[in-house]
């Protein structure tokens, strides 16, 4: 290694991650990406809003070079962040320095799922937009879990701030405009914010309002916006640039040299092109005529990229479906791709360079690693390799087995599949689909077998509903359980209460111990004299009996002074069958219930080896 080389990583080593950007800007071969951005947020917060926001920002000024439509994604170039939030950086004293900010054109969890490289994310940074006035939904707490899963740094864009009563858009500057509001809203806008301060402490995170955010590491900034007037927006682009500089450092360093990999967002078919492939570059460099590697259904593929396309600039702000030619481009950027075969790539999979050799091996296990055919568990399918990992990921985290897992339509074979599970367990064989479609022929069958699917578009709702179905299933287990139980009791015949003293004997008794059902057979000293017709307290009959409390009892086949007599403590007799049904109980068990099931499972073991 050169002397330069040495002192030049000796350095490195001790830089800070803001005068990392600072130094790098000596060593020209160093090439800065743009941080890959997502949004996310709970339904009706305003994501997709935001992002139409972003992607009108982009196109209002129409100068060549200031903005690139990027295939499944909006770059916003330093002079376009220069131009609506260069005034607030000099306030805020912060120093851009990274070339701009690629967003993710699809909002919501899909995007983020779909950008996935070895187990980890590649969405840098992360938006989420909620509604001020209703602070963290379920939504909002889901996103919030998956980020801290993925170890993802986010802002929070704190939207609706108009709807508060009395607020006037009246500055485009966010913080003059809150300055300008009265002072009762004033201190409700603070009130709304500092209630999602405290609910993301309940989340682990320190959060503060992005003008009091002291350390950009430790804090999360909250930055109220009305999404539609743009309120917010300059300071939101602003505080994505200065999180990914104190945040991602060397990893926003690329080199063009490096070899070319990519998260495959959709395959399509493009009218008079072919079969193409909607490709986020988001390392190296990828020219037209390069040969690249994705895995297929039959194994991994190569195949030499015919044309690279991205969107034509002026036709793009026009709204037209136009694209050029395009010889290379470098990470990040979203880009389409032609090539033979492509079609035949599964979505959501990461493509490599064919000269990547390590690459292409860690490809033949990382793109199947999801892909299961087990015996026992639920049956998966997504419609991406990275919606079928985020779904494994969750799905392991809330313990639940899973036996078959695909991407794709749902099949006549994975029909037949499904059934096999099911009469293997009706607990567990159950059915996800996360934004797959299913023939309504499939749905009527799967209707007529009795067995449950989960189908939604939120990955989240997944989990929620069956959780749901599986907490009313074990409901109904219970209840019917419960009917059948025959509970461990000891009871007195009370002196001066015997009504009846056969067909049936009706007595007063006081329950000792234990509850008294119907049904249950009595014993007197190891011997049965009867079952338990009914039980009454003042008249009106009771399901359970229970201890320390006196009853009318019914005894059928039992005859007062022959069977038993005044004063006598009468048992339930119990079998192994329905000791078993008592342990699936446990929790509904009081201690003593639990010894004296015990003591009888016990004693019946001793009479079966005498």
């Amino acid at each position: 290694m050169k002397n330069k080389d040495i002192k030049r990583n000796k350095l490195l080593n001790n830089l800070s991650i803001l005068s990392l950007f600072a130094y790098f800007k000596v060593w020209e071969y160093i090439v800065y990406r743009q941080p890959i951005i997502t949004v996310m947020g709970h339904i009706d917060s305003g994501k997709t809003t935001f992002l139409d926001m972003i992607k009108g920002t982009s196109i209002v000024d129409k100068e060549a070079g200031k903005i690139t439509q990027h295939i499944g994604a909006t770059e916003i170039t330093i002079d376009i962040i220069n131009k609506f939030s260069l005034h607030l950086a000099k306030k805020y004293n912060f120093e851009l320095m990274i070339p701009g900010l690629l967003f993710i054109d699809t909002p919501g969890h899909n995007a983020f799922d779909n950008l996935r490289e070895r187990g980890g994310s590649l969405a840098d940074l992360v938006v989420l937009v909620m509604d001020i006035n209703k602070g963290l939904q379920v939504q909002d707490v889901q996103t919030i879990n998956i980020l801290k899963m993925y170890k993802v740094p986010f802002i929070v864009v704190a939207n609706k701030v108009d709807l508060i009563h009395g607020f006037n858009v009246c500055e485009k500057d966010l913080l003059l405009c809150i300055n300008n509001q009265i002072k009762p809203v004033q201190e409700k806008i603070d009130e709304q914010i500092y209630k999602i301060v405290g609910q993301l402490y309940e989340k682990g995170f320190s959060a503060e309002r992005f003008d009091r955010v002291s350390d950009f590491t430790k804090q999360i900034a909250i930055i109220p916006a009305n999404v539609k007037s743009g309120l917010g927006l300059p300071e939101s682009i602003l505080f994505l640039t200065v999180l990914s500089q104190k945040f991602l450092g060397k990893k926003l360093t690329i080199d063009e040299n490096d070899y070319m990999q990519g998260a495959v967002l959709e395959v399509g078919e493009l009218k008079g092109i072919g079969s193409t492939v909607d490709v986020i570059v988001y390392q190296g460099c990828l020219k037209a005529k390069d040969e690249i590697c994705f895995p297929t259904r039959s194994g991994i593929k190569q195949t030499k990229i015919k044309s690279l396309l991205k969107p034509n600039f002026m036709t793009a702000v026009d709204k037209k479906c136009a694209f050029e030619n395009i010889e290379s481009v470098s990470a990040a950027a979203g880009i389409k791709i032609v090539a033979p075969d492509i079609f035949e790539c599964l979505p959501g999979a990461v493509i490599v360079s064919a000269n990547d050799k390590e690459a292409v091996e860690n490809l033949k296990t990382r793109a199947y690693s999801c892909l299961k055919k087990g015996c026992t568990g639920a049956f998966v399918k997504a419609d991406t390799l990275g919606s079928l990992e985020a779904l494994h990921k969750l799905l392991d985290k809330e313990c639940i087995e899973i036996a078959n897992s695909d991407i794709g339509e749902f099949t006549n074979k994975d029909l037949l599949e499904l059934k096999i599970l099911h009469e293997k367990n009706k607990e567990q064989g159950v059915l996800f689909l996360f934004n797959v479609k299913i023939n309504q022929e499939f749905l009527d069958e799967i209707e007529k077998q009795k067995i449950p699917i989960f189908k939604n578009n939120i990955i989240y709702k997944l989990i929620e509903d069956y959780q749901e179905w599986l907490s009313k299933l074990k409901k109904q287990e219970k209840d019917k359980l419960l009917k059948e139980i025959i509970y461990p009791c000891s009871f007195k015949v009370l002196p001066n209460f015997i009504f009846r003293s056969s067909k049936p004997a009706v007595v007063g008794v006081r329950i000792l111990e234990g509850r008294l059902v119907v049904g249950s057979v009595i014993e007197l000293n190891g011997n049965r004299i009867g079952s338990v017709e009914g039980v009454q307290q003042d008249g009106k009959a009771v399901d359970v009996a229970t201890d320390g409390n006196e009853y009318a009892v019914s005894l059928k086949d039992a005859t007062y002074l022959k069977d038993f007599k005044e004063g006598d403590v009468l048992k339930v007799s119990l079998n192994l069958d329905q000791i078993s049904k008592l342990e699936k109980l446990e929790g509904d068990l009081s201690s003593r219930e639990q010894e004296i099931i015990s003591e009888i499972k016990i004693e019946i073991y001793r009479k079966q080896n005498q």
